[in-house]
């Protein structure tokens, strides 16, 4: 009879055990499932911020190309206002038989400011004349670049010639610079041997990935290969245009603070007003009017950059008013200021909830 309960006693015991265990199983279970699934609806949350930003950052363009392909630029940016007929043609009677480029007020600036688009989608406008063409390094002002962006002083010759090592098509090493064989030496692969196609390749040339993360971040961000023209005073960089300035000084630096209120209106302007000189050709190096080729950034809520690169076509011949060069992913900007926000209806969000007529 001992033993009987005593087998029972054990048989319950087990059976208690297992349903502990069980019990324990299923709440494991559970977490995972409530976890999972945590995931999943955060998954899809980012997703459609993702696409919403997507959407709002398309429209955006679209407003952005429709103005620039039918409002003329001025030197303060894109008017955001069809210009009337009369003051068109008025402009068009420039006395040295250009366009008046004189601002009208109230121009999106083309200088990489943060502007409040469609949707709450960021974006801003850069100029590419405002930037360092690099294209083709060997011509290029590439130490002003990188002096700009904070690299040693000591380091400037190296990277210097291994970036025009890079772009060159001969085998020749500069004095400082790199070939295949040295790319071979350190287990990267070889220079491309051609002018650069994107401001992305700098990191892929010798010793230029070795630079800080911010000082290439900068690089990047002021230079471009869709333009090799001249220098736009009103839309570099102000770190930029200072590298650019043999002395920048006291007044220098007071009157560049100033420039979004006093626009330069030539090289010669520029260095009356600064009281100091540029490098280079005042006239021939340096321009005080917006270009053709423009880079838009978009970035919202989730995800990074969207980077696209616009060519305006305005006299192409049976094709559209602008070509897009290039689309990709670039990091989100680190802005800090509130965007601007645009006084036009254009960049105003449609009421969804209003039937359409």
């Amino acid at each position: 009879m001992a033993r009987s309960r005593a087998g029972t006693a054990l048989q319950g015991g087990f059976i208690l055990a297992m349903v502990l265990w069980m019990l324990a199983a299923l709440a494991i279970g559970v977490g995972l499932l409530v976890l999972w699934t945590r995931e999943r609806v955060a998954e899809a949350t980012l997703a459609r911020v993702e696409i919403e930003d997507r959407i709002a950052a398309l429209s955006t363009r679209e407003v952005l190309l429709y103005l620039a392909s039918t409002v003329p630029v001025t030197r303060a940016g894109q008017p955001l206002t069809p210009i009337p007929v009369g003051e068109l043609a008025l402009r068009r009677l420039d006395e040295f038989g250009g366009f008046d480029l004189r601002p009208r007020g109230g121009e999106l600036r083309l200088d990489d400011r943060t502007y409040l688009g469609i949707g709450g989608i960021r974006f801003a406008v850069q100029d590419e004349a405002g930037l360092v063409p690099l294209a083709l390094p060997e011509n290029a002002p590439v130490s002003i670049l990188l002096a700009a962006a904070g690299a040693p002083a000591a380091s400037l010759p190296g990277l210097v010639d291994r970036l025009v090592d890079y772009a060159d098509a001969d085998d020749l090493r500069r004095l400082n610079g790199a070939e295949s064989r040295d790319y071979e030496r350190a287990g990267v692969p070889p220079p491309a041997q051609r002018p650069l196609i994107s401001v992305r390749e700098l990191p892929r040339v010798l010793g230029w990935h070795d630079l800080p993360s911010d000082v290439l971040g900068r690089t990047q961000d002021w230079a471009t290969t869709a333009y090799a023209g001249a220098l736009n005073l009103n839309t570099a960089p102000l770190p930029l245009l200072e590298a650019y300035v043999l002395d920048c000084g006291t007044v220098c630096r007071a009157r560049l603070a100033r420039r979004d209120d006093a626009l330069f209106l030539s090289g010669r302007h520029f260095e009356e007003e600064t009281a100091t000189r540029l490098r280079g050709d005042r006239d021939t190096d340096y321009r005080t009017a917006p270009s053709g080729e423009w880079r838009l950034t978009f970035w919202g809520a989730a995800g990074r950059a969207w980077r696209i690169h616009v060519r305006l076509t305005p006299l192409a011949d049976q094709a559209a008013p602008w070509t897009v060069d290039a689309v990709y992913r670039a990091p989100r900007p680190d802005a800090d200021d509130a965007p601007s926000t645009i006084p036009s209806p254009l960049f105003a969000d449609a009421p969804l909830d209003r039937p359409l007529r």
